[in-house]
């Protein structure tokens, strides 16, 4: 995923683990059992350990076979990647209330009608943003310290995910550190904050090279297909940055899944 990704921390990586768990620990252990009242009416609970972990979802409900018997699922490794013509992308969001909620799993941002991602012409309204720690999407086996997706819709009923990669580094990312002031932290929270503005823009590295393959959603119900875009570079963050994340979403990162043939395209500006 490039030096960006793979690059040291300026705090050792086993540090940067065990102060993970004791952010998680202090957050609750509860939270990894919690049932949502929005989760409780999609589907059966589902955590990430247990017997309602990643191992389980495909039994756990009708509704999350796919997880189970889906040939096109994800987080995967990125390593075997075919080079392909960059295509641009052309991120056109606009700057938004901060409106999330916390699921007992993880936190997303819901984002209002607006802003979109444009790719050849086509328009992939953008809908919300979701942390987790650490990275879902590998290269090489190594995981990034987070991930951040964007996952957008089509007029067509399409998904498209954008996935950033975290790296832990000296500098704090501002718009990241006004969603964290307000990040929910506890199971079931929902924060609307109407005079708080965020634009996810600031979230995207500038070097928009990537990776595109089609998968699935990395969550029950693991509908596919999805198309996936990984960016190679990172988005710099603190250690601290991390730890709040870490705090409010838990340890929730899917295993990888297996690629069973398919392609998976890297299209880098240079």
């Amino acid at each position: 995923m490039g030096a960006g990704v793979l690059s040291q921390s300026a705090m050792p990586r086993r540090r940067l683990i065990m102060n993970l768990a004791l952010a998680w620990a202090t957050a609750g252990t509860s939270q990894a059992l919690s049932i949502t009242a929005a989760s409780a009416m999609t589907g059966a609970d589902w955590s990430y350990e247990g017997q309602s972990g990643p191992g389980h979802w495909g039994s756990l409900d009708p509704a999350y076979q796919t997880c189970l018997a889906g040939a096109q699922q994800s987080p995967i490794d990125l390593t075997e990647a075919q080079r392909s013509a960059h295509v641009p992308l052309m991120f056109r969001y606009r700057s938004q209330p901060f409106e999330a909620e916390n699921t007992g799993r993880g936190v997303r941002l819901l984002s209002p009608p607006g802003s979109a991602l444009l790719i050849r012409g086509q328009a992939h309204e953008l809908r919300e943003v979701s942390f987790h720690v650490p990275g879902e999407h590998r290269w090489r086996g190594a995981a990034a310290d987070g991930e951040i997706h964007l996952l957008h819709g089509d007029m067509q009923g399409g998904l498209l995910a954008v996935a950033i990669p975290l790296r832990v580094g000296e500098r704090e990312n501002l718009i990241l550190e006004r969603i964290l002031e307000y990040l929910p932290m506890r199971p079931g929270e929902r924060v609307r904050q109407r005079q708080v503005g965020i634009n996810p823009l600031f979230l995207v590295p500038t070097d928009r090279s990537y990776f595109r393959y089609t998968g699935s959603l990395t969550t029950p119900p693991c509908s596919e297909p999805v198309v996936w875009l990984v960016f190679r570079d990172a988005l710099e963050v603190s250690a601290a940055q991390i730890q709040r994340i870490a705090m409010a979403t838990g340890m929730n990162a899917r295993p990888l899944q297996p690629l069973n043939g398919r392609p998976v395209f890297s299209l880098f500006r240079n």
